[in-house]
């Protein structure tokens, strides 16, 4: 009979274990689909949007500061004297429209992994439109003082930050599961943070220049956007 109680007994310890383990799983399978059920959804469209905007208000902005070729006479030469005199601004206004589309299409390819967000890379995106916002004030600085070292400085400065807060929005995404859309293949990383932060090592180079040489930072200026447009490894990615 003892040996009967016994067995008996512990046949019952082992089933209540059993039993409240699996109840206790099921409370915390129940806890998790409502705590995942309560999480808001954060998608990306809405700061992309907000992103597009700022990007065609400022482009908008960049046309908007140029400043009209004052021709004091009737004649040719009268006109193409008033228009070499606007060159400076056409010049920097081409610079700065091209550089900020090639932005805003890094930005756009963003969008195509990160489909969610979250507080801190909705900051870091606002950081990058407040610095874009700037780049009509920079643009504006270096077309009327094209030559000297500080506005040659301000509009590189300017233009860095740019990409350098993008980038650091980019891998603050990448580096989080729970905002991504699809796998990023390793070459895509690999590519975007070349085309991250290679323009702001060009810039700061062009700084650099600028206070022997500013004529050569001006071309330093005009060629990076141009190597932007060139083919590469991230073509294939595209349709």
């Amino acid at each position: 009979m003892q040996a009967l109680f016994f067995l008996f007994s512990k046949k019952a310890a082992t089933f209540k274990h059993v039993f409240f383990c699996n109840l206790s799983w099921h409370f915390f399978y129940i806890r998790c689909m409502i705590q995942s059920q309560q999480k808001l959804p954060m998608l990306s469209p809405r700061l992309e949007a907000l992103g597009d905007g700022i990007f065609s208000v400022a482009m908008t902005i960049l046309v908007i500061e140029l400043k009209l070729p004052d021709v004091k006479g009737e004649d040719w030469n009268e006109f193409l004297k008033a228009l070499w005199l606007s060159s400076h601004g056409l010049l920097c206004y081409v610079i700065s429209f091209i550089i900020l589309g090639i932005m805003w299409f890094g930005h756009r390819m963003m969008f195509e992994y990160i489909g969610k967000t979250n507080r801190y890379f909705i900051f870091l995106g606002v950081l990058f439109y407040m610095i874009v916002c700037l780049v009509p004030f920079s643009t504006r600085f270096l077309a009327e003082h094209t030559l000297k070292w500080y506005a040659i400085l301000m509009y590189g400065l300017n233009l860095s930050l740019c990409n350098i807060t993008l980038y650091l929005q980019w891998s603050y995404g990448i580096r989080r599961a729970s905002l991504l859309e699809k796998p990023i293949p390793e070459e895509v990383k690999k590519e975007a943070r070349i085309s991250f932060l290679l323009s702001p090592l060009v810039y700061t180079v062009a700084i650099l220049i600028s206070f022997y040489f500013p004529i050569v930072s001006i071309f330093i200026y005009v060629l990076t956007p141009i190597v932007y447009l060139l083919p590469s490894k991230l073509d294939k990615y595209l349709p």
